[in-house]
């Protein structure tokens, strides 16, 4: 049983974050808030969240994993108005969700989660982190894209940098000095490069006032994890995004 009311904002997020990977998403509802996982198909980047409970308007659930179609909700919130309220209601013996945005109800078949799976976060130890504002980080990844569709990512213990370097002479590089960084621990200096493919429109999304701030831990050839939080602190976030790694 699941019956919750959310302001428009805290499902336009949830559901505008995880389409970044995929268009399906399986979402645990527990006693104490939602937690999903998903992965783009190519198993290259994987996202999670945990959104607690008092995040939601009104939160009645009895633990249950719920298929939800991203598009199909996707499209139902657009019709919603600034101050209007989403309320879900589910009851898994039917297997029927139903959404109600304003006047507009709307009733959507569940996903069978049986053929979903549930993805495990990478444990991994990061010695390098940078935290940065979210709007320049994605001001910076927005240029780099202009002449590339790879980015080099670099720390050390004064300053993070995001770069790109092509042929013909063309190329990015921004500089982040520690005085401009919430957070800089990067005891050796270190690099990897990463697909803006997947980045790029990550971080167009945080910059839009959904978190001030992103943590980035990175390492040569090592996975990307960039951290956030959201909704006073009710709503975490966790991205990883694999490193486009060349033989040389």
């Amino acid at each position: 049983m699941l019956r919750i009311t959310a302001k428009q904002q805290l499902m336009r997020e949830i559901v505008d974050i995880l389409s970044v990977l995929t268009n399906e998403a399986k979402l645990v509802w527990g006693e104490k808030g939602l937690g999903v996982s998903v992965v783009d198909g190519s198993h290259v980047a994987l996202l999670s969240a945990t959104i607690a409970d008092e995040c939601f308007e009104t939160y009645e659930v009895e633990p249950v994993e719920i298929g939800l179609d991203l598009g199909r909700m996707r499209d139902l919130l657009s019709l919603a108005g600034p101050s209007d309220l989403v309320e879900i209601d589910y009851d898994d013996a039917i297997g029927t969700i139903n959404v109600r945005v304003g006047e507009v109800l709307m009733t959507l078949r569940g996903i069978d989660t049986s053929t979903m799976d549930t993805p495990n976060q990478p444990g991994l130890e990061f010695k390098s982190k940078a935290t940065i504002d979210s709007e320049k980080l994605s001001r910076a990844l927005r240029a780099a894209k202009f002449v590339s569709g790879e980015v080099d990512l670099s720390m050390d213990k004064n300053q993070m940098s995001v770069s790109v370097t092509v042929e013909a002479g063309e190329g990015v590089n921004v500089k982040f000095e520690s005085g401009e960084l919430s957070e800089l621990t990067c005891p050796s200096a270190t690099h990897s490069t990463y697909s803006l493919n997947y980045l790029g429109d990550l971080t167009k999304r945080l910059a839009g006032g959904l978190t001030n701030e992103v943590s980035l831990e990175f390492e040569e050839k090592y996975p990307l994890r960039m951290t956030w939080i959201s909704n006073d602190g009710g709503a975490r976030w966790t991205y990883f995004l694999a490193p486009r790694i060349v033989n040389d």
